[in-house]
């Protein structure tokens, strides 16, 4: 009989899909951000983007239909990855170390091609791969070398199972050889092996890339140096919450470095006054000696839950708990949490994302928005979908109209305020994105709750149309009582 942790490879997932979907698109734009200026500026031309991946897995997951799903509520959360699958054309149906090879490789594309090339370029990829597959061709044979030259972008894949880093290793080659080789530069590609470690450099000068696997625990992976200017990303997809120690976590976090995390809060809810010492290590708590507090379970479920022990509210506490702590240890300023629920409408896990820079929240909470499934808050639950029969949306959830509302709100009979206040107020302290049109609707309103827009910048002759907001002025909104 399989065991309950074998049955989780025999599926893939709604709530998985939406996850790489999220990751991809905040990718997309990541890599974009933190290469703009190596294009922009010729003093920064090797700006370095470093993405690491904590929690790799084999790269590909199974081709299999949503039938007979269990329950996510009861178990952990794991999604097959089968390196024998179809190869496929949507960049989200690979696994997470995938997403980002493609996603830098589509970028490279982009900037040499432009946009139209990336699809039938990656369409050809794929059938090819999947014909070689089929055919049984041999894989592609490793040109070895030594490489020491100057990359943009830096790829660090680390994953504990031996036969998952070796398929990763597999699915990495395979597509890099013959994307190059569609391009014609497959003689670019150099492989280097050392026992655990699997590194591919692209030598190519418009596809400046390395690509590094490791075979080994998170948390005996040290953390790549940050070159100046240097930008980068980690993402921890772990299988539980034993894996990812504040020890480990918070040197992952830093004025250029964000973490993205799969914070397993249902589980850090039930077993908060069970597994006291592996809690107490993700939230980096110094536990106080037995003899001193005989009761250490509801010390920790204290601390984790906030104070509270409200059942509907307790993971999400957790995770609200983890926020804190986490910004207790590395001074992140921003935070941006998405909610997760099973078939059975229970809370699995909270995706959070911490940053210190303003423009990464901003592009978290667009890519969060686009995957929500409510309005007003960033969540998505397979209860909907699998029990209740509403269809997997991907797009704005967001009613700009309850928005204005909120703005208002906490505006109302203010005079002055500073257009970057509301800005600020909406992309800091509200479940939603800002958007222009949302001091439109309150200046159109009948009567309108806008009253007033002035041009601060005296020296600014332009007149403004009305219900816009341009760039170009410093504006001051006055709001009605």
């Amino acid at each position: 009989m399989a065991t309950a942790a074998a049955e989780f490879f025999q599926r893939d997932t709604h709530h998985g899909l939406v996850k790489r979907i999220m990751y991809k698109k905040y990718l997309q734009a990541y890599v974009a951000k933190t290469q703009q200026m190596a294009y922009r500026h010729p003093a920064f031309r090797f700006a370095k983007t470093i993405i690491i991946d904590g929690f790799a897995g084999a790269g590909r997951y199974r081709d299999k239909d949503d039938e007979d799903d269990k329950d996510d509520d009861d178990e952990e959360e794991e999604e097959e990855e089968d390196p024998k699958s179809t190869w496929q054309e949507e960049i989200e149906k690979y696994g997470s170390p995938m997403i980002a090879l493609l996603v830098v490789l589509q970028f490279f594309c982009n900037k040499l091609y432009g946009k139209q090339k990336w699809d039938p370029l990656h369409k050809d990829v794929v059938s090819e791969v999947n014909q070689n597959e089929a055919n049984q061709n041999e894989p592609p044979r490793r040109q070895s070398g030594t490489e020491d030259s100057e990359k943009k972008i830096y790829l660090y894949f680390v994953e504990k199972s031996s036969e998952n880093f070796e398929q990763l290793v597999i699915c990495v080659e395979t597509y890099l050889y013959t994307f190059l080789k569609e391009l014609e530069m497959e003689s670019c590609l150099v492989v280097q092996e050392v026992r655990d470690q699997v590194d591919f450099y692209v030598t190519h000068g418009d596809f400046l890339l390395e690509c590094h696997i490791r075979n080994c625990e998170f948390t005996d992976f040290a953390p790549p140096p940050m070159p100046e200017f240097s930008r980068r990303l980690t993402f921890l997809d772990p299988c539980g919450f034993s894996q990812t120690p504040m020890e480990q976590v918070h040197q992952y976090l830093g004025p250029y470095s964000e973490v993205l995390i799969n914070f397993m809060s249902g589980y850090v809810n039930r077993f908060c006054g069970k597994s006291v010492e592996k809690i107490a290590a993700l939230y980096g708590i110094d536990l106080p000696a037995r003899q001193e507090m005989p009761n250490l379970g509801g010390f920790l479920s204290n601390i984790v839950r906030m104070g509270e022990n409200i059942p509907a509210e307790n993971a999400k506490n957790c995770s609200r708990s983890y926020i804190e702590h986490i910004k207790e240890y590395t001074h992140a300023e921003y935070a941006s949490l998405f909610e997760i629920r099973g078939e059975g409408n229970a809370v699995i896990y909270h995706l959070i994302h911490f940053t210190h820079h303003r423009k990464g929240l901003e592009a978290m909470k667009e890519s969060m928005n686009t995957c929500s499934q409510y309005e007003g808050t960033f969540k998505m639950s397979d209860y909907r979908i699998v029990r209740e029969g509403i269809a997997l949306t991907i797009g704005n959830q967001q009613d700009d109209a309850d928005v204005a509302e909120e703005v208002y709100q906490e505006f109302r009979g203010k005079q002055g305020v500073p257009i970057g206040d509301v800005e600020t107020f909406v992309w800091e302290h509200s479940p939603y994105v800002y958007r222009k049109g949302i001091l439109k609707i309150l200046e159109t309103s009948d009567p309108p709750r806008l009253i007033s827009v002035e041009n601060e910048d005296t020296e600014e002759a332009r007149d403004r149309r009305r219900n816009s907001y341009p760039d170009w002025g410093k504006w001051l909104l006055t709001f009605a009582d």
